[in-house]
């Protein structure tokens, strides 16, 4: 009965009539109250496993996130669906904060998104007190596993909840764990007898193949001309994404590309014409994945070594998730290995590169000791490396593992953000509208295009608002700015590339030094996890596909016969049997002194077409000549 409700909430707001496999156990696991650990590969519906039994049982469902883009994205769509759903994002003042949990508090929300550092916040933990919690939902979370892909010491602390809220279900999600990362979720989210959700890693379907060439110019135009169709091209920066796509372009190879500082905006359109097969190919850094789910990716190719197997293996996956054959093809060259342990050594921010560019935040935003925790600024990453002449690799590494280690919290913007919320009624509203004729229009559409944007705060595109308004976005910016002013809307409104929110006091080397071991452990993780991955690039002796399984926890017998190194063993062994055939033709010449390719491929029992191609190489060989359609030994 519990599962046939779950199926009509799944065919009512998702418009599916089955479940994929591994999301009806997790979901009969959770509704049964016991601690679920979900490992389920991108685009395997982990989101599913904790919305449907939150939407069953009663209360509200907390989900920790690391990913604030991730967080906006669910919060969105389930707002679309009429479902409930906030998240606390960082750079928000506590007034906001304040209003904003008491929204939760009284008006029936299902979802609360917020980040593990968030939990450390007293007023967050009182309201969390305060509120039935049905299910707590940790997302991404190897993040706990100081063996993890991403580890985050900030992960923690979500057992804290463990005291806060007894009795409540744990369900742990992940898309790439390996066994010994999985035992260390459970062990450190205390997680009693867990039900394990686990489906294959195995993607029969999709080949890996990894090649040393010296041109990969040349190599990237053979495999797209020769098999055209949708791909996604991997590259290590956002200038290589442009002289990609321009080198494909004047081949007549449409595509178009993708990287964090593209605007909010561009990445749409890009992402859309991508989509729509306007422009089957796309050029991207790593920035490019969260979400992407197109079925008829035939190629991803990686122009680069990826940070680890992990992140491999998810960009990889984006292929042929339609279940017909695809590859997956990483060309390197001889110097790409040292280059890149190389690149990442150099820019690892050591334990007192981190004290310096701390003790550089805090005096960019004139910071005194002992204060600015959860306060919010916004910040120019270029303007900072300018004034104080900082490596840029090296320092946007640094406030990453500063963002890691749960100092602050980082949140890239990359151009204008707008969040806006009406905080009037609708009569109101119609008043002040005919009042003031020129924002109507204007404030219309925004209504129309963004639902439940009276009920929660919801960031909208001024670009798209513009565009459908036919009005410039200065004068929807005008128009916004106006009505934030005189409190018809709650406006948050950004214009930088990057927020920053402090998560602790400033104690400057205090703050790090006891922070010592972690950051230690993170830069140990990240050698290691390049390094083992620079072993499976350059492993050519083991079945690629057999690799990846093993380094998961998975054991394979059989090679997958289409990987790189299974193909090259095809070949081997086709050398050795085309050697032998040639032999018996030899044989059958000397006996019968000529015949046609067709009595020979029969007396043979071969292919016709293979006999053909063997024939053509012999008489290259001069081996044999042709007489008149025949064939005859040549005694030359």
């Amino acid at each position: 009965m519990i599962l046939k409700t779950a199926r009509n909430i799944l065919l009512e707001y998702w418009g599916y009539t089955s479940f994929r496999q591994g999301q009806e156990k997790a979901i009969s696991s959770i509704l049964s109250n016991k601690d679920t650990m979900v490992l389920l590969p991108t685009g395997g519906g982990k989101s599913l496993c904790f919305q449907i039994p939150a939407l069953i049982k009663p209360g509200i469902c907390l989900v920790i996130s690391p990913l604030i883009a991730l967080m906006e994205d669910q919060v969105i769509a389930l707002n679309k669906k009429g479902i409930k759903a906030m998240h606390l994002a960082g750079n928000m003042s506590l007034p906001e904060l304040e209003r904003r949990l008491n929204n939760v508090l009284y008006g029936n929300f299902k979802f609360l998104y917020l980040s593990p550092e968030r939990l450390q916040n007293e007023v967050i933990q009182q309201t969390i007190l305060s509120l039935e919690i049905c299910l707590i939902a940790i997302d991404e979370a190897h993040c706990i596993s100081q063996w993890g892909n991403d580890f985050r010491p900030s992960y923690r602390k979500i057992t804290l909840l463990r005291t806060l809220i007894k009795d409540t279900p744990f369900i742990a999600l992940t898309a790439t764990a390996t066994s010994e990362v999985i035992k260390d979720i459970v062990s450190l989210l205390e997680m009693e007898k867990p039900t394990l959700v686990q489906t294959s890693f195995s993607r029969p379907n999709l080949s890996y193949e990894t090649y040393s060439i010296s041109d990969k110019f040349k190599n990237i135009e053979h495999i797209l001309t020769k098999e055209p169709g949708s791909a996604i091209l991997y590259v290590r920066n956002r200038r290589a994404t442009l002289e990609y796509s321009k080198f494909l372009n004047k081949l007549n190879i449409k595509s178009t590309y993708f990287h964090g500082g593209l605007s909010t905006e561009d990445k749409n359109s890009r992402l859309q014409s991508w989509l729509n097969e306007e422009t089957p190919v796309m050029v991207a850094t790593n920035a490019f994945g969260m979400g992407i789910d197109k079925p008829n990716v035939r190629h991803v190719i990686h122009l680069q070594i990826p940070e680890s197997l992990e992140s491999y293996f998810q960009e990889a996956g984006r292929a042929g998730r339609d279940g017909k054959s695809a590859r997956s093809i990483l060309l390197y060259n001889n110097y790409d290995p040292e280059q890149t342990i190389n690149q990442y050594t150099r820019n690892l921010a050591s334990l007192d590169f981190l004290k310096s560019i701390y003790r550089k935040l805090n005096t960019f935003f004139q910071i005194s000791y002992g204060e600015g925790d959860f306060t919010s600024h916004d910040f120019s990453f270029s303007e900072f490396c300018t004034r104080y002449d900082l490596p840029l690799t090296k320092t946007h590494n640094a406030l990453k593992t500063l963002n890691r280690i749960g100092v602050l919290e980082l949140e890239q913007i990359y151009g204008r953000k707008c969040i806006l919320q009406f905080i009037v009624s609708n009569q109101t509203l119609l008043n002040y509208f005919m009042r003031n004729q020129e924002i109507e229009h204007i404030g219309q559409n925004i209504l129309r295009m963004y639902g439940g944007i009276f009920e929660v705060p919801t960031r909208i595109s001024v670009e798209a608002v513009a565009k459908r308004t036919q009005k410039s976005v200065n004068a929807v910016l005008t128009a916004i700015k106006k009505m934030g002013l005189e409190n018809i809307i709650k406006l948050e409104l950004y214009e930088s590339d990057v927020q920053i929110q402090f998560l602790v006091p400033r104690e400057d080397d205090r703050t790090l030094n006891r922070m010592g071991k972690e950051i230690d452990q993170l830069n140990k993780n990240i050698l290691k996890k390049i390094q083992q991955c620079i072993r499976f690039v350059e492993n050519n002796s083991i079945c690629k596909s057999r690799q990846l399984l093993a380094y998961f926890g998975e054991k394979k017998s059989d090679n997958c016969g289409i990987c790189s190194v299974c193909l090259k063993m095809y070949n081997q062994v086709n050398k050795v049997q085309k050697q032998d055939i040639k032999i018996q033709i030899l044989d059958l010449l000397k006996e019968n002194i000529a015949l046609e390719a067709t009595e020979i491929s029969n007396r043979l029992h071969l292919p016709l077409t293979d006999t053909i191609e063997i024939l053509r190489n012999m008489l290259e060989l001069k081996k044999i000549k042709l007489h008149f359609n025949t064939y005859q030994i040549n005694d030359k």
